[in-house]
């Protein structure tokens, strides 16, 4: 385990992005001790780049704090419109632009540990 590029430590959930015909083109890999997701070519060894958090544990837009799921908000022609990271020790669902190291916002949760609506 480790943190460059081509590590996980403690892959805890993953996605796949795929293209219009059903071809697999990555695999979006939840990266929970090094807080980031993960996108890596479908191949065997494919390399992987950094598309969302992996800034440091945290509760900033471009931080998670033990992430432990990803999602995918896609076009109707297949292309990715967003990834949507379960961020469990902030307590909320953030919604993060593909592009590497995109921009993300709280869509659900962010007002901390509780049981109430918001």
């Amino acid at each position: 385990y480790g943190s460059a590029a081509n590590q996980l430590n403690g892959p805890s959930g993953f996605a796949l992005v795929q293209a219009a015909d059903g071809s697999v083109v990555a695999y979006l890999v939840v990266d929970y001790n090094n807080h980031r997701v993960q996108r890596c070519a479908p191949a065997e060894g494919g390399a992987c780049t950094t598309v969302a958090g992996g800034n440091g544990d945290g509760s900033a837009a471009n931080q998670f704090s033990y992430p432990c799921g990803v999602a995918l908000e896609q076009a109707a022609d297949g292309s990715v419109v967003a990834y949507l990271v379960v961020d469990i020790d902030n307590h909320r669902v953030q919604r993060c632009a593909p592009a590497e190291g995109g921009a993300c916002t709280t869509v659900a949760g962010g007002h901390g540990e509780g049981s109430a609506a918001n």
